[in-house]
């Protein structure tokens, strides 16, 4: 059995590795952020599928509307 320390070593440690997708938002200055690192946070217990889709969303480039083009 894992003693409390060991415990809490091993949760600092995942810390930085969990919120990567995070982190990559707010690097690349994604203007969903917000809703970027709450899909993140919130989706762990999932199997980790909000994880993975946190990190696909992150890496896109959001379509800016100054980049649309009316036609």
């Amino acid at each position: 059995m894992l003693t409390l320390n060991e415990l809490l070593f091993i949760f600092v440690v995942s810390i930085p590795f969990l919120l990567i997708p995070t982190a990559v938002g707010w690097y690349r200055k994604h203007p969903r952020l917000g809703a970027l690192a709450a899909l993140n946070i919130l989706g762990l217990p999932f199997f980790g599928i909000g994880w993975i889709l946190a990190l696909i969303w992150a890496i896109t480039v959001p379509e800016s509307p100054r980049d649309r083009t009316q036609s």
